[in-house]
């Protein structure tokens, strides 16, 4: 049997078709199937490890895009999102310094090749900046409350909401760490990417609070999903390379007011996964987006 037909065989064993979460422990118990059984048994048959990272989205059937290439930016090609990211985050840290400060920004990676743009990049995405990341985490749990987070918006409230999966090969995944055979991220250029990374930033603590978009990041356990340029604006889930490893999880709309409530119960709240959201700051993030994306062709 080749790699990718082991894997599947195993796969059969632990995610079912038509996977449906109902509450909180049902979906502990997958997390917990994922990370450790499932693991496990793909390592002793000579595979690679696998790490499940989890995206929630509040209807079911929405493509995974980033930010930049959603309506009405979707005829956008990856060149011109690119170039159009580049310009956003330059707009974001000047924005920030002049009307904030600039001790409100992380810094401590500023001497790396890339620190300083990888950083700047990850603080943007949390804010609300259109970039070319996809959010992820760990933490299932964080997941299912964007999955099941209220929308005044009646048709998505009153939809099914989805949970994505990502079983992500542990080579993919990279961080500030140097660590052979894999390179820090701080080597590599954000804007010129020419392979698929899963992003693991680590979060420096000592007055994090003090730092809102990065501790925003800590909060949600924030990593991010990096793709090729030049395929960069295809919605995740349309990526052959994915299709083995990526799958979705119904989360039915008349459970998603009591996962809401269960997870309020346990502090997993609105106020707890966004740290800050003070009206001046969202006000700013919305002028950046504006005057970034309002005219993307210069029409």
């Amino acid at each position: 049997m080749t790699a990718q037909e082991i894997y599947k065989d195993i796969k059969q064993k632990f995610i079912p078709d038509n996977i449906e979460i109902k509450n909180l422990n049902e979906a502990y118990d997958l997390h917990d199937n994922l990370f450790i059984p499932f693991r496990v048994e793909l390592i002793e048959n000579g595979l690679n490890g696998f790490m499940p990272h989890y995206r929630g989205e509040q209807k079911f059937g929405w493509d995974i895009l980033s930010g930049i290439f959603r309506p009405p930016l979707e005829k956008l090609s990856s060149e011109q999102g690119k170039e159009l990211e580049q310009m956003a985050v330059k707009e974001f840290e000047e924005t920030i310094k002049t009307n904030i400060g600039e001790n409100i920004l992380r810094n401590i990676f500023n001497q790396e090749k890339f620190g300083k743009q990888w950083d700047l990049l990850f603080q943007a995405q949390h804010g609300g900046v259109k970039t070319t990341l996809t959010d992820w985490t760990g933490f299932i749990q964080t997941a299912l409350f964007f999955a099941t987070e209220f929308s005044e918006n009646e048709e998505v409230e009153n939809a099914d909401a989805q949970l994505w999966c990502l079983m992500v090969s542990e080579q993919n995944i990279i961080s500030d760490n140097n660590f052979f055979p894999k390179e820090s991220m701080y080597n590599l250029d954000p804007f010129n990417i020419d392979n698929v990374y899963l992003i693991n930033p680590s979060i420096y603590i000592d007055h994090v609070d003090e730092r809102i978009f990065e501790y925003r990041m800590f909060k949600q356990g924030g990593r991010f999903l990096v793709m090729p340029n030049d395929v960069c604006n295809v919605p995740i889930n349309k990526h052959d390379i994915f299709k083995d490893f990526l799958f979705r999880i119904r989360v039915p709309k008349e459970y998603k007011p009591s996962i809401r409530q269960t997870l309020s119960e346990r502090g997993i709240t609105r106020q707890l996964m966004y740290a800050d959201e003070n009206p001046l700051h969202n006000n700013l993030i919305k002028e950046i987006n504006d005057k970034i994306f309002s005219n993307p062709h210069n029409e």
